[in-house]
């Protein structure tokens, strides 16, 4: 988060918005722009936007540079790229404030560096390589298996197949009484650890909100049903929303990358922080940062299999709440999947807002409208795996890691089939 130089915000918009929508580097007439970032050719970033955020603490019409990436190693490799992938990095760094060159790049950018309170990855473990392997075995495999001579090569693939599934389903049935047993320790240590830093009623009470919707986690299930945690009920069948239909972003760029025309979209949100109701936001964001690292199985938050990264981070010293997302889909049906699987979570996180709607996340319609009035669009939007969803890539592993290797044996000796 890099303050903008005053009188420099209009112009920075306009070209940033121009990279936006020339991601891939080349303008019509074929000339490379001066504002360019060649994230198409690095081999560690998954997601990155860049955008312009209100400024508040500097005046009215203030902006600072927001650039998130999500990425593979230590941050110093990360920088390091990150300023060899800019053709001309003056053209946008030179637009901040306390920029000095690319000698100081490094510190300019640590200095500036706003940790993440909660981050979710859904596969944590997997680097870009390893995606993209996975993905290239099952499109390599399925251009195969269009071949008349598939079924010579790959007849014990069914056999091998059922196996394999067969050998993991054991493994699940064997590790679950140890994975519950694991838990029933894990979350009490957590708890007093953050008893300790966070104090004990502010813990247990977010720990609850944030556990009303877990019950498909089966020792917080149990949790629940002992001390009745359970959502409470609308209070009322209305909305509270003052206008029927969700309203275009009140930030909106109509020069900014358009939204909802690829698989995979992104959510910037900026919103007010209470100051009552921080010491209780820390403690959801802390419980929230642990189901994400420990409770959460590759490809899902809390059963929803649409987010490949979101992260939460307090900035202005608590005052605000910024959000940062990568989701499949569009707006509409990832708000919906929020609100239906994790209701209280949202509400847990957002009540700390003073315009969140009385009715919380169960009032669908006033929760759009809210999380309309926040968002913030991005000016710069970069995947490396675009066309791609979570559920293509769980399945692209689990074929990887379950019958990799049967298919590379059965393919072992027949010259036509192998890979490139």
């Amino acid at each position: 988060m890099i303050p903008v130089i005053a009188g420099e915000e209009t112009c920075l918009r306009q070209r940033l918005n121009a990279f936006g929508r020339n991601i891939k580097g080349k303008s019509r007439l074929g000339e490379r722009q001066d504002l360019h970032i060649e994230f198409t050719s690095s081999q560690s970033i998954h997601f990155a936007r860049i955008g312009l955020l209100e400024d508040p603490g500097r005046g009215p019409g203030r902006k600072r540079l927001l650039l998130a990436t999500d990425y593979d190693g230590p941050m110093d490799r990360h920088l390091e790229e990150l300023l060899s992938l800019s053709p001309k990095p003056d053209a946008l760094w030179g637009c901040c404030e306390g920029y000095t060159g690319c000698g100081g790049f490094a510190d300019f950018m640590r200095r500036h560096l706003v940790t993440p309170d909660a981050y979710f990855i859904a596969f944590r473990g997997d680097n870009l390589a390893q995606l993209q392997a996975c993905m290239s075995l099952q499109a390599w495999f399925q251009k195969c298996l269009a071949k008349p001579e598939a079924r010579d090569v790959f007849w014990a693939l069914p056999a091998l197949k059922l196996l394999a599934t067969a050998l993991h389903r054991a493994w699940t049935v064997i590790s679950m009484p140890w994975k519950c047993l694991w838990l029933s320790f894990l979350v009490p240590l957590e708890f007093i650890r953050l008893s300790r830093r966070l104090g004990v009623r502010e813990v247990y009470a977010a720990g609850r909100q944030i556990a009303k919707t877990m019950d498909r986690i089966r020792v917080i299930g149990l949790f629940n049903r002992l001390v009745g945690n359970q959502p409470m009920p609308a209070p009322s069948p209305f909305s509270q929303a003052a206008v029927p239909q969700p309203q275009p972003p009140a930030t909106h760029d109509p020069d900014s990358p358009p939204e909802n025309v690829i698989q995979q979209n992104q959510l910037t949100l900026v919103t007010d922080v209470h100051p009552d109701r921080l010491p209780r936001l820390k403690a959801v964001l802390a419980w929230v940062e642990f189901t994400a690292r420990r409770l959460s199985p590759p490809g899902s938050l809390v059963g929803i299999s649409t987010i490949h990264t979101v992260r939460w981070a307090l900035l202005d010293e608590g005052r605000r709440l910024l959000m940062v997302s990568n989701y499949d889909g569009t707006w509409e049906n990832y708000i919906d999947e929020f609100a239906e699987m994790i209701l209280s979570g949202l509400d847990a996180l957002w009540m700390s807002a003073p315009d969140y709607p009385r009715a919380g996340a169960q009032d669908v319609v006033a929760l759009k409208q809210f999380l309309r009035q926040h968002q913030v669009s991005s000016n710069v939007f970069y995947s490396a795996y675009e066309q791609t969803s979570v559920l293509n890539l769980i399945d692209d592993r689990t074929f990887a890691r379950r019958y990799g290797w049967a298919v590379r044996l059965l393919a072992k000796e027949h010259p036509g089939f192998a890979r490139p």
